[in-house]
């Protein structure tokens, strides 16, 4: 597949400045949290889009992943530890959304870790941890609530 020309830049702060108003915003505050958090950040240009990891370095664990190009912008986010977490915040529809949709863990492999199991809204889910949960399209108050989420997770890997 032939490389986006579009896409050479090779900070994370320079290649969220391809999006634009609100999505530029809103990565850029997710950005500025992990780097206040100490986060290792990997960036990377794919064929389509940019792809910028963010990791925890103790254990060494990938926290969420920022893709953008100039069109749109999702997270991936592996809130792996959410069933400890679920309850202490109000979950809105858009992030529910998200994170049930994740495809139900099959142990597609020999490798397999399993899966994440929680329950939401009285109803049991059991999602595959190497998919992760896509967030785009959301109001600010759906990507606070992520970062909050995150936030919860990063100290959660963290002990």
């Amino acid at each position: 597949m032939p490389r986006n020309p579009l896409l050479t830049e090779t900070t994370a702060e320079n290649m969220l400045k391809i999006l634009t108003g609100k999505d530029y915003e809103q990565a850029v505050k997710l950005h500025d949290w992990a780097e206040k958090e100490g986060l290792k950040i990997e960036p990377r240009t794919g064929a389509l889009s940019y792809k910028i990891q963010y990791s925890t370095t103790k254990p060494k664990r990938s926290l969420f992943t920022i893709e953008c190009n100039e069109k749109r912008w999702k997270v991936k986010a592996n809130l792996y530890h959410f069933s400890q977490y679920s309850e202490t915040e109000s979950i809105s529809d858009a992030v529910k959304q998200a994170i049930t949709s994740t495809r139900t863990c099959t142990g597609c492999n020999s490798r397999c870790i399993k899966g994440s199991r929680f329950h939401l809204d009285g109803k049991e889910y059991f999602t595959c941890i190497g998919s992760g949960h896509y967030f785009e399209g959301m109001g600010n108050p759906d990507w606070e609530l992520l970062a909050q989420l995150l936030d919860h997770e990063k100290n959660i890997i963290a002990i």
